[in-house]
């Protein structure tokens, strides 16, 4: 690898008469960026053509060269809210198809870097195997996903239609965008029932209510169809653990419940 102003630029361009797929590594860990370089220039069928510590140097590198695809590190620092500003930022610089490594397969994650414009992703749960496969589908215009993926990300698409067509948001109460807020952070309904004082069965109906409101189906389409209808949400003062997420206190109607529960947090139940 060459070195140029914070890039390396790959010297050896990988298959035979520079076929294959060109491939540009973003990543501010540099073991990670190195790591991915060394398997992927190894790789029958793909270039590695240069590797960036940050979307500024990737910027620069793919302003100079011809790149198939980007890989994206969303790991660490670059998890989470900086990921996604990486993503609209590389976006806004070039039409180059970019893969994310890192996200979780959680609904409302997928579905946010979707809207970021990615072209694939991989977990961390994910084989290297899977990467090369992600890779070659996003040259080809292919997204793969899970199933459950799939709803959250059709969810989207109707809460967007129904934006495009002038339909106003739905009108819920102040109990229900409760509701909402602590859906959307991925509690069960056991957990909101405590949280709110309320009956088990009670909170059976709002989220149903709430489901029924937002034209969705599933809980996990809640936050994409808030999201398509811009509704503003209260902020809760729960430490809220999100799954890959940090977490932090805010102020709000909801009590706090880190002395007795929330540290061990269960997969949201259907209603």
């Amino acid at each position: 690898m060459d070195r140029m102003d914070g890039v390396d630029v790959a010297v050896n361009r990988g298959a035979p008469g520079g076929q294959g797929i060109r491939v540009v590594v973003v990543s501010p860990v540099r073991i990670y960026l190195q790591g991915l370089a060394r398997l992927l220039a190894g790789e029958d069928g793909l270039q590695l053509v240069g590797t960036a510590p940050d979307v500024g140097c990737a910027q620069s590198l793919l302003a100079g060269t011809d790149a198939d695809v980007v890989l994206l590190d969303a790991t660490g620092d670059m998890a989470g809210e900086a990921g996604l500003d990486a993503l609209y930022r590389l976006g806004e610089s070039t039409a180059v198809p970019c893969v994310v490594l890192g996200i979780s397969d959680r609904a409302a994650d997928v579905v946010a870097y979707a809207e970021a414009g990615i072209a694939g992703y991989v977990t961390n749960e994910n084989s290297f195997t899977d990467l090369v496969d992600t890779l070659r589908s996003a040259t080809r215009g292919e997204f793969s996903c899970q199933a459950g993926i799939v709803a959250g990300l059709v969810g989207r698409l109707a809460a967007l239609a129904r934006v495009h067509r002038g339909v106003r948001a739905p009108k819920l109460t102040s109990r229900e965008l409760e509701i909402v807020v602590l859906l959307e952070s991925g509690y069960a309904n056991k957990e909101i029932a405590r949280l709110l004082h309320i009956q088990l069965t009670t909170v059976k109906n709002h989220v149903h209510n709430v489901l029924e409101k937002l034209g969705v189906g599933s809980r996990s389409e809640v936050a994409a169809a808030v999201r398509g209808f811009r509704m503003t949400l209260p902020a809760p003062a729960v430490a809220t653990t999100r799954r890959g997420a940090g977490t932090g206190s805010r102020t709000g109607p909801f009590p706090d419940p880190m002395d007795s529960f929330a540290r061990e947090r269960v997969p949201a139940q259907s209603p």
